[in-house]
């Protein structure tokens, strides 16, 4: 029998058990093995995701400390010279205008100039929130607000000013009040949170009506 005669046989051997096979087919019902194996595979999923998480969170926690490492690095000099705000006062030249003086109740507005400065005492520009309220004293110790405004960061930013009487941020407030002529010396308390630092600052000033 040559090569090609053993590879018929063969194949017709193969075909002959396939076809014994097909008549009495094995049917494999869920057993307990099965529900193991399938324990194993959730297992297997939660035992990865726990994984990924891991690494993830060791890939924060280096980038955490690259960022501190590289801080830390920094020449003391430098750091030492850099400007902080120390300070943030409501300018003297701040006031409030009044369009019909003694004449109707309210339409003023306040005109707040806020000056930051760093420790050497020099103007600084700063990122932050303003909040801003203005009241009037009354007899007895009582106050009437006549205006209050918060100023976000980016409205803040927006107010810086230069000119021939210097630099500084100008914020401006309606004021109205009950029994109230814009006349008089009324009170501005401003306060502001470093958006860098978070620290607080705050200022007072009395304002008079401006010319």
């Amino acid at each position: 029998m040559n090569l090609t005669q053993q590879r018929t046989v063969a194949i017709v051997g193969l075909v002959a058990i396939l076809f014994a096979l097909g008549c009495n087919p094995t049917v494999f019902t869920p057993n307990q093995n099965d529900e193991l194996r399938r324990q194993v595979r959730d297992l297997d999923e939660k035992v990865n995701a726990a994984k990924a998480k891991q690494v993830e969170l060791e890939q924060q926690l280096a980038q955490s400390a690259k960022s501190a490492e590289e801080k830390s690095s920094i020449d003391p000099a430098i750091l030492a010279a850099t400007p902080h705000v120390v300070a943030v006062q409501i300018g003297s030249s701040s006031g409030y205008l009044a369009s019909k003086v003694g004449v109707e109740t309210g339409g003023c507005t306040a005109r707040i100039y806020l000056e930051p400065s760093d420790g050497l005492g020099r103007f600084l520009q700063i990122v932050g929130s303003v909040q801003i309220s203005v009241f009037e004293l009354k007899a007895g110790g009582k106050s009437q607000t006549l205006g209050k405004a918060e100023f976000s960061p980016s409205q803040v930013r927006d107010a810086w000013r230069e000119g021939i009487f210097g630099t500084h941020y100008t914020l401006e407030i309606p004021l109205a009040g009950s029994d109230w002529n814009c006349q008089g010396s009324v009170t501005a308390k401003l306060e502001f949170r470093d958006g860098t630092t978070g620290k607080i600052f705050t200022s007072e000033r009395q304002l008079i009506q401006q010319k």
